[in-house]
């Protein structure tokens, strides 16, 4: 997508905090998270990863924003468990902007089939994040990516429900303004 378009269509939606991802990526590059349901388990992993993450964040001067399709009450609750609660909260339970930035949704196998089977147990018996309630769409897959001025300098996008961003990699990208 060009970067004007995709400028304006992210001037349309605007965090808890009342600042929208243009702004953000304006001021400075933006750590954006698309979670998958609030009840995932992997969900929870992501935000404690992001959690182990926030000095790395800092260091590399990068806002982190998180995407998600619970309401702001559930939102806020869940991102306090992992004190997260300082991050850009971005609620859109009719996918917009998982759309807009063409994050997939996993068909059945994708997202609960025996390839997500060993690292479900894993995360949720060996590594206790267990399972909430399901959310709007248990489908829905995740992504990460790096925005600057409006524009995307990484990216990951999870192949199945399991599969979560490869955090040194997606950090380590060259980022225009250094």
């Amino acid at each position: 997508m060009n970067s004007a378009p995709l400028r304006e269509a992210l001037s349309r939606f605007s965090s808890s905090q009342g600042k929208t991802l243009t702004e953000l990526s304006d001021s400075s590059p933006v750590l954006v998270v698309f979670l998958r349901h609030g009840g995932c388990p992997f969900c929870r992993q992501v935000l404690d990863q992001l959690k182990s993450l926030s000095a790395q964040l800092v260091e590399r001067h990068l806002q982190l924003a998180v995407v998600h399709m619970m309401n702001e009450k559930e939102a806020a609750r869940l991102l306090a468990r992992y004190e997260l609660s300082n991050v850009y909260s971005f609620s859109d339970p009719d996918r917009k902007l998982y759309e807009l930035f063409q994050v997939k949704r996993g068909s059945l196998a994708e997202t609960v089939g025996p390839a997500v089977w060993w690292s479900g147990f894993k995360t949720t018996i060996l590594s206790g994040y267990l399972p909430g309630i399901p959310g709007k769409d248990v489908q829905q897959l995740g992504a990460a990516l790096i925005l600057d001025r409006g524009e995307v300098v990484a990216s990951y996008f999870s192949q199945n429900s399991a599969d979560l961003p490869d955090w040194d990699q997606l950090l380590a990208c060259e980022l225009p303004r250094e």
